[in-house]
């Protein structure tokens, strides 16, 4: 049994030459130039929880009660790792380091109990030296002073920081080490405390979240470079409270000072307190690096990522500011050119030219036109201005010099906004909507002829704030406007004359980005993408059809309230045929400019300017990215130097940031999916196919909001004739059902040996129900003079499944397991996209936690399993008939369902946690049950049918045992003659059970410890080398079984 991929928390990052290891459960993965290369099982099955480099980069990697000793092992161009020795210990080790003792390199090690063990790894032989005060570490550090000495730096439980030093004298005797000096402060546990003896520095982290500073001051006379720690002050210098909840550890590299935290923050500091920038990651930061040549930033997160981004992306950047002569004349618009130059257009309507040095080259007068709105083209060499009299004059950018190439009247009114389409093609707006669209055409000068209008309808604002045309086998421009609302027109390109009709649109989306209004479209991988002021991107199909061209799709939300711009950048790899895509995603929160690395999932800037009312601009080229705004009535520029391409952005993705509840396998082809949902509230779609767990990868094709509470539990069905090629049904907190239609395309191939399938998912958020609505009128309640509140509290919906037979291809019916005791039957109509409460019964007053169609024979029975521990059978024969018949003549009516069940087995004495059946023959199952009581139940079941077609079971045999699992059952798979089994223990267990004689017998085959915490099932599927289980809880592990 072998691990073959494994995502969850990363507790250990260390940086070594070139190299940078990982540790992630007992695994110690090795990176070198930001590529995989080897994995070595170090401390099964503890999990790592740091790593000490020491002489010839031997390394001492440790946690829990345990240390490995490895080697890096580099020839020509292959690299390992090799295990030494493993050694264990009998207490909880807090920290590790290499030291040079009586001429031998041996191991210090802090232990939990505050003591510290001199360890020979070769002989095996340790000196224990203990401080004179017990108490429990929960951080701390071991800090090599000159010859033998040491200092230990001890992080206790009753907040308080001890400092005491271990000699040479007291290696030789048993007398307990002095307390020298005692730091108070923290209001918590303390997590962490390191010293830099260069700087006399000390930094302590908290459960308090606070991180505090503090300062080594000798006395006056000392010229030593030592630290005599018997004689010196320590004084507080600062105490910082940027983290929200628990602050991990810190780090002090080159006079810099990083802290991590549960909150998901890296904080970085100057030696004096000031915080210089706080970079903002999805899931909690549990370890963090930094280079041997101090360029490069490592972040390891409790999703199983790791993260990198240079270390200059930490330091604030250095603003300069640019004035004009005319104090009253401030600027208005902002914008840089191709050249990295700026133009600047005053309030008073004066065109500044700066070059890329900021130097001030000339001046362009035009008050007396009332120009007031500026525009730069998309290749950033024209500058289109538009006028309150109708007027758009057009500038290029000529070997340096702004030259006047056309001034033309498009609008018999004030243009109230302008865009550009493209490099030729302007589009204007007008009083009342009015829309006209140009073409500029090149020839001794520019030509302008206006080739198409349209008109916005009536809305509150209206007038256009985002445009873009797509091209199908007809060209289409797609608007957006000042309301939030998203308009679609059909273009037939013609001169202009006087009759010219004027299109209106043939699709809407109301209120698409809320009442703020739509900011930008982009295309992206053939899909349009809009944004608002709403923090979300939309994503829709592009379709060649004449009346609904675009097929809404998802949405996903932004780590930004104000999303104002998108941006595609293609990057060729040297020696490679992929090109490197980065999708920018630029948007304001609060007072902050964010950039948004949307396909590493990261914030990569953050820049305080003040907010999104002001104009700015950004420019992105190859290896920089500069930042231009307008605050305080000047112009502010951010030069962002090799901030946003790192060469390498991520070395390991990342899975969800919070528990997995519910984990489904699809295959397509020969790819491996999984749709997986969890406490997040996002949908996820994975390729883990054979290539990419090669890599030691696996492929995000798909994250989708929509959820407002976790998600518990997914159904996927795979539709015979239909839009899309399977549907995914998933539900969870706020008794909110979600539809999916997914739709999985294979790309292009590349045939270059490093690189495997591009892989196009499409995924559709297809229809959302709420048991009880939004219940708007709770929220407004000055809008609704009688009200009636809903008193009941929204359910949980704890399981479902999808019934989809093949001579109802039009419907679908979806059981739910609610947690109020209800089994809730919904009917989605697949044509009309319509999903409506069709039956809802409750036998007992108990949560029902799994629930299961069995179709036998002609019959539809259900079976349920509640936190009772028992199982129950109803038939829903006659009901499934029924609502079949309802769904095709059009009624929705609900129908009544109270019917016993006929049969009522008691497997457990507490909730029933998981299940799988096997049909074994005619009339004869098999069920396996895991429970709350750690019991592992085997039921061997007849289900009969009577002359008068009533139905009965009976149990011809059971077995049961609660010795397997030393904690609850959550996940139980069948396999030929075998049993898969995994606990909240974190033990997957192997079973093989024999059916004889009327008696089933059980037998446990081995056992393996999985690193994935907070286990919440498991998924079993075939490979062509085997089988594979998938564990999911707190991150995912896939076995070979």
């Amino acid at each position: 049994m072998m691990s073959l991929l494994l995502r969850t928390d990363v507790l250990a990052i260390q940086c070594v030459e070139n190299h940078v290891l990982v540790g992630m459960g007992s695994m110690l993965y090795l990176y070198k130039d930001g590529k995989f290369e080897r994995k070595l099982d170090c401390l099964y099955p503890s999990n790592i929880h740091g790593i000490v480099v020491g002489v010839n980069n031997e390394l001492a990697v440790f946690g829990a009660k345990s240390i490995c000793v490895c080697n890096i092992v580099e020839i020509v161009d292959d690299v390992s790792i090799s295990k030494q020795s493993t050694h264990q210990f009998n207490d909880w080790i807090i920290a590790v380091k290499w030291i040079s003792f009586k001429e031998q390199m041996q191991l210090a090690i802090l232990f939990a109990h505050n003591y510290v063990s001199i360890y020979d790894v070769l002989n095996k032989t340790s000196q224990v030296i203990r401080c004179e005060e017990t108490c429990i570490l929960y951080g701390g550090s071991v800090s090599e002073t000159c010859q033998e000495n040491l200092i230990i730096f001890s992080g206790t439980v009753f907040q308080e920081i001890l400092i005491w030093k271990i000699d040479n004298k007291s290696c030789d005797t048993n007398k307990s080490m002095p307390v020298l000096h005692r730091l108070t402060g923290h209001k918590g546990v303390i997590f962490s405390v390191i010293c830099d003896p260069y700087s006399r520095f000390i930094c302590s982290t908290s459960d308090d979240r606070s991180v505090r500073f503090w300062r080594v001051t000798e006395h006056e006379n000392s010229r030593s470079n030592n630290v005599n720690w018997q004689t010196v002050k320590i004084v507080p210098i600062k105490t910082m409270f940027v983290h929200t909840a628990r602050v991990w550890k810190a780090l002090i590299r080159n006079e810099v000072v990083l802290t991590i935290g549960e909150d998901s923050l890296v904080c970085t500091w100057s030696l004096s307190g000031d915080l210089l920038n706080k970079t903002y990651y999805k899931a909690p930061i549990w370890s963090i690096d930094v280079s041997e040549d101090y360029t490069t930033v490592y972040v390891g997160g409790g999703d199983g990522s790791v993260y990198m981004q240079p270390l200059e992306n930490y330091k604030s950047p250095e603003t300069i500011s640019l004035s004009s002569n005319d104090t009253h004349n401030f600027p208005k618009y902002i914008s840089y050119l191709h050249d990295g130059a700026i133009v600047v257009f005053t309030e008073l309507g004066t065109l500044l030219h700066y070059n890329k040095e900021m130097m001030h080259k000339n001046t362009i007068d035009l008050t007396k036109d009332r120009y007031y709105i500026m525009q730069v083209s998309p290749d950033r060499k024209l500058v289109a201005l538009a006028s309150r009299d109708g007027y758009i004059v057009i500038y290029e950018d000529f070997f340096g010099t702004l030259l006047q190439r056309m001034e033309s009247k498009i609008m018999n009114s004030q243009i109230f906004s302008l865009q550009w389409l493209s490099n030729n093609k302007l589009i204007a707006c007008g009083a009342n909507g009015l829309l006209k669209l140009s073409r500029f055409i090149k020839n001794d000068k520019y030509d302008n002829k206006v080739i198409a209008e349209c008109i916005l309808p009536p809305s509150r604002e209206r007038w256009l704030t985002a445009a873009s045309i797509i091209h199908t086998p007809t060209s289409m421009l797609i608007c957006g406007d000042r309301a939030g609302n998203i308009y679609v027109y059909k273009l037939e390109y013609k001169s202009f004359h006087s009759d010219a009709v004027i299109e209106k649109p043939i699709q809407t989306f109301n209120k698409i980005h809320g009442k703020m209004g739509v900011q930008s479209f982009c295309i992206f991988r053939e899909k349009l993408i809009t944004s608002g002021r709403d923090g979300m991107l939309r994503f829709y199909q592009i379709r060649a059809e004449d009346t609904k061209p675009l097929l809404m799709l998802y949405k996903q939300k932004m780590p930004m309230d104000w999303i104002s711009g998108m941006l595609k950048v293609n990057r060729d790899k040297l020696n490679e045929i992929q090109k490197d895509e980065i999708f920018f995603i630029f948007g304001f929160r609060q007072v902050e400019f964010i950039i948004y690395d949307l396909l590493n999932e990261n914030v990569v800037v953050r820049i305080p300017c003040g907010g999104g009312h002001r104009s700015w601009d950004c420019i992105i080229s190859h290896t920089k990215a500069s930042f231009a705004y307008i605050k305080d009535k000047q112009v502010h520029v951010h030069d962002l130097s090799y901030s946003l391409f790192p060469s390498c952005p991520i070395l390991q993705n990342g899975f969800h940031t919070k528990e997995i509840r519910c984990l489904r396998y699809v295959r397509w082809c020969d790819g491996n999916f999984f749709i997986s949902g969890g406490e997040d509230c996002t949908l996820r779609i994975s390729d883990v196919s054979e290539y990419e767990l090669k890599r030691n990868a696996f492929k995000n094709v798909g994250i989708f909001n929509g959820h407002l509470s976790g998600i518990k539990c997914i159904s996927v069905i795979q539709l015979y004739e239909s839009t899309f090629r399977y549907l995914a049904f998933s539900g969870g907190g706020r008794a909110q059902l979600k539809i999916w239609g997914i739709n999985i395309a294979e790309g292009s191939i590349y045939h270059h040996q490093d690189h495997g399938r591009e892989i196009n998912v499409s995924c559709s958020d297809v229809n959302s129900h709420m048991l009880y609505g939004q219940n708007q009128f709770s929220k407004k309640p000055w809008q609704e003079a009688k009200q009636s509140c809903i008193a009941e509290p929204e359910t949980r919906y704890m399981d479902i499944y999808a019934y989809y037979c093949h001579f109802e291809r039009n419907h679908v019916l979806i059981f739910i397991a609610c947690a109020d005791g209800y089994l809730r039957l919904l009917v989605y109509d697949i044509v009309s996209n319509n999903i409506y409460l069709k039956v809802s019964t409750k036998y007992i007053d108990r949560c029902i936690l799994k629930m299961h169609v069995l179709s036998h024979e002609s019959k539809v029975i259900v079976l349920t399993m509640s936190t009772d521990g028992k199982l129950r059978f109803f038939d829903f024969t006659d009901v499934v008939s029924k609502i079949y018949e309802d769904a095709n003549s059009g009624n929705q009516n609900i129908i009544n369902f109270n019917d016993i069940p006929f049969a009522e087995f008691s497997l457990h004495q507490s909730g029933i946690n998981c299940f799988h059946f096997k049909h074994m023959h005619e009339d004869e199952y098999l069920l396996i049950t895991g429970g709350d009581d750690n019991l592992l139940s085997v039921v061997y079941f007849q289900i009969c049918i009577s002359e008068s077609n009533k139905l009965s079971t009976e149990i011809l045999s059971k077995w049961s045992t609660a010795s397997a699992h030393s904690a609850q059952i959550v996940g139980v798979r069948f396999k030929d003659e075998k049993i898969y089994s995994v606990g909240i223990d974190q033990l997957f267990i192997t079973h093989k059970y024999v059916y004889s004689n009327g008696v089933i017998c059980v037998d446990i085959l081995n056992q393996v410890f999985t690193s994935v915490t907070d286990v919440q099932g498991m998924e079993l599927y075939s490979e062509t080398d085997g089988d594979h289980v998938c564990i999911y809880g707190r991150g995912f592990e896939i076995l070979s079984v």
